[in-house]
Order: structure tokens, then sequence, then C-alpha cells
């Protein structure tokens, strides 16, 4: 009995310590990864182009607008800062939708959102003014977009 005790309580120590050293590589590779994204989200002022604050803060002003075609002027010219940003961030390709292509969430924790904001802007683009716009929805949609250039560290 006193034996079968031993080798169960050296396989609790095996195996705390094995979990202790998995957890230990874990946490390394975590901050390996905040690391990578850090270096490649870096703040547009530093990738060679001016803070975004001033384009940033026109795109906002055209909500203030009662008129959706506004809005949508809005969205419209938030996309095509994105697509200036994403170009001088390195991702090239000849369209926005190219560009955000190449980036997963590791990358960019709000890709998602900014492939949303983008397909409200085909939409704009392709249905003109038979599109619908409310305010809610373009309010929505700049968010992302905010979101999206919080995160490349524009705004």
């Amino acid at each position: 009995m006193y034996i079968l005790t031993t080798l169960v309580i050296i396989a609790l120590i095996t195996l705390i310590l094995f979990m202790l050293v998995r957890l230990s590589e874990i946490k390394k590779d975590k901050e390996k990864k905040k690391a990578m994204v850090a270096a490649t989200i870096q703040p547009v002022a530093q990738a060679g182009v001016s803070t975004g604050n001033d384009t940033w803060h026109s795109i906002r002003e055209r909500l203030l607008s009662n008129n959706d075609s506004d809005w949508k002027l809005a969205i419209i010219e938030a996309d095509i800062y994105l697509d200036k940003i994403l170009d001088n961030k390195g991702f090239h390709g000849d369209t926005t939708s190219d560009k955000l292509k190449q980036i997963t969430p590791a990358i960019l924790p709000s890709i998602v959102m900014a492939w949303e904001a983008h397909k409200v802007r085909n939409r704009i683009a392709h249905q003109g003014s038979s599109f619908v716009l409310t305010m809610p929805e373009a309010r929505k949609v700049l968010s992302y977009f905010e979101m999206v250039f919080t995160d490349l560290g524009v705004i």
C-alpha cells in the first residue's frame, strides 16, 4: 500500500510540474504574439503618414447633417482613408478588399468590423441613390471604422 501511495504522489507531482512548464510556455507564446501584433500595428504617424485626427474629424462631421447623402459620403471617405492606411501599413493590393484579405484577427482585432463597414461602402457605391441608409446604420458603420482606426493607431 505504501508503494502504491508513493507512486501516485510521484505521478501527481510529475503531472503538476508538467502543467507548470506548459503554462509557462503558453504565456511566453502569448507575449510573443502580443509583441508581433504591436510591431505590425504601429501608429500610422510612424509609418510616414500624418495623423488622421483631422481626416477622421471631417468624416465624423458629416454625421451632423440631416442629409443621407452626407452620411453615405462619410462612409465612402472613411473607406478611402482605410485603404490609404492599409497601403501605408504594407498591405498592398488593387482594392481595399485585396488588402483586407491579407489581415487576420491576430494582426487587426477589429478586422470583422472593417469588412462589415467595407461591405456597406460597396453597397453605397454599387446601388447609389437607391441604397437606403438610415442614421442609426450610418452611425454604426462609422463606429466600426472608428474601432478599426483606433486599432490601427490612427485616432
